[in-house]
């Protein structure tokens, strides 16, 4: 029996065949990469805070250990965002009456469990990294291993 295609088509199929492969990879690859980009994150996109907020200051300028707000910073690869009880605890009895608290005074009125950047805006998700620890001015907190 003759032979219907030229022995060249072998070749020609097993190329198509592993670059569809290649090419689905690196589809998938690329989607993956852009899913966790800054721009799908929208991780440096500013967001406006309705309380006024320094990490600067509550822990740089007042010495507030950061650990005392994210809690779960030594037990997770991100600090948590702090409930609004935990601004309040102190809140209460310093600044109590200023106006630029007001909202968060609602949202502990509400609820206090809650973490107040849920109740009242979005805010975007920061990692635990030294580039955060410099920028607040202070050394990262040291734990025994």
């Amino acid at each position: 029996m003759s032979q219907i295609f030229h022995h060249s088509t072998n070749t020609f199929s097993r190329l198509s065949i592993f670059g569809g492969i290649f090419i689905i990879a690196f589809l998938v690859w690329a989607w993956a990469e852009l899913n966790q980009s800054d721009y799908a994150t929208r991780a440096k996109v500013p967001v406006e805070q309705p309380v006024p907020f320094s990490h600067e200051h509550h822990v740089g300028g007042l010495g507030i250990d950061c650990r005392y707000c994210h809690t779960t910073v030594e037990n997770s690869s991100f600090a948590n965002i702090p409930p609004t009880k935990t601004c309040m605890n102190c809140h209460s009895q310093l600044w109590n009456n200023a106006a630029m608290l007001e909202s968060a005074k609602a949202s502990a009125a509400t609820n206090p469990s809650a973490g107040y950047a849920y109740t009242i805006c979005r805010i975007m998700f920061t990692s635990t990294t030294a580039s955060m620890w410099q920028k607040a001015s202070v050394a990262p907190p040291v734990t025994a291993r």
